[in-house]
């Protein structure tokens, strides 16, 4: 007898008949279950359904608790994280896979490492896999917060947890990356000094070169390897996040640094667009090419 727990979950059932059918699901478990194709990609079959009826859509932000393990069997990925969903989830993600479930579901997943790895931007480079292995992914959706839930205090609260959240993250980052020191609300890490010249008044201007990365070492931002640098002005607004602006007011001609940069500096509890997720802290390598007079 195989059931397929997709089908249930999107069937209304009388009340004691979909009770028996979970019993019987539960029962049979992950050996009676078929996987269920998704995608092209993507293959997976539901262990358990939750009590829940908050289903995962665009705009939600998903705590999960998720593990990952090559087909050797060797742990890639396991703890709890918070994902947030697009607008626009691109089918190929892992994000738009969770829009099958619902608040309290668990799964398992067949998916493509390279799936899961470009989830997983906020955290510290995973390690040990290649993007080209098929992973077996198993997810528990603990919560999911919908986008009108999260209105007036219950925002603020929400944010506040976030943020606890990003704080953590960026503390196994620096832990895993020496040399970082706190200037400010930003981190910095020197690579190679410069001359000592600043743009110190209103209006002075520099050029720079630089590069924007994801807590993973994906890059998401650049001023390009073979452009002319970036022209920054000294006090004109919305050329650069505040991040930026307050790494360049230390820095001088010819140096270059790497940076640390909270969300609350960067691109907020927004984000940007499709690009960068909200609540995401990230790394910008900087040099000051020249300092203009």
């Amino acid at each position: 007898m195989k059931l397929d727990g997709a089908a249930l979950k999107h069937k209304k059932l009388p009340t004691g008949v979909a009770l028996a059918a979970l019993l019987l699901l539960l029962a049979f478990g992950a050996q009676g279950q078929a996987y269920t194709p998704l995608s092209t990609d993507v293959q997976y079959r539901l262990h358990a359904l939750g009590e829940e009826e908050v289903k995962v859509g665009r705009g939600c932000h998903v705590q999960l608790f998720l593990s990952a393990a090559t087909q050797r069997g060797a742990k890639v990925f396991e703890r709890t994280c918070w994902l947030p969903v697009g607008e626009e989830p691109e089918s190929s993600s892992l994000e738009s896979s969770l829009m099958a479930l619902s608040q309290g579901d668990s799964a398992a997943f067949i998916m493509p490492a390279k799936m899961l790895l470009a989830s997983l931007i906020s955290y510290p480079k995973v390690k040990g896999v290649a993007s080209s292995e098929t992973l077996h992914v198993n997810v528990r959706v603990l919560r999911v917060v919908e986008p009108d839930a999260i209105v007036g205090e219950a925002y603020e609260k929400f944010c506040s947890e976030y943020r606890s959240y990003e704080k953590r993250l960026t503390r196994q980052y620096l832990q895993q990356n020496a040399g970082f020191k706190a200037t400010g609300d930003i981190w910095k890490k020197q690579v190679k000094p410069g001359n000592g010249k600043k743009t110190e008044k209103f209006g002075s201007a520099m050029h720079i070169a630089y590069e924007g990365f994801f807590l993973n070492g994906t890059r998401f931002d650049s001023t390009g390897k073979n452009e002319q640098p970036f022209r920054y002005v000294r006090g004109v607004q919305w050329q650069l996040i505040q991040g930026l602006v307050a790494a360049l007011a230390a820095m001088s001609e010819g140096e270059k640094a790497l940076f640390v940069i909270p969300s609350t500096l960067a691109f907020g509890a927004k984000g940007l667009a499709d690009i960068v997720p909200p609540f995401t802290p990230v790394v910008y390598e900087v040099e000051v090419v020249k300092v203009v007079k």
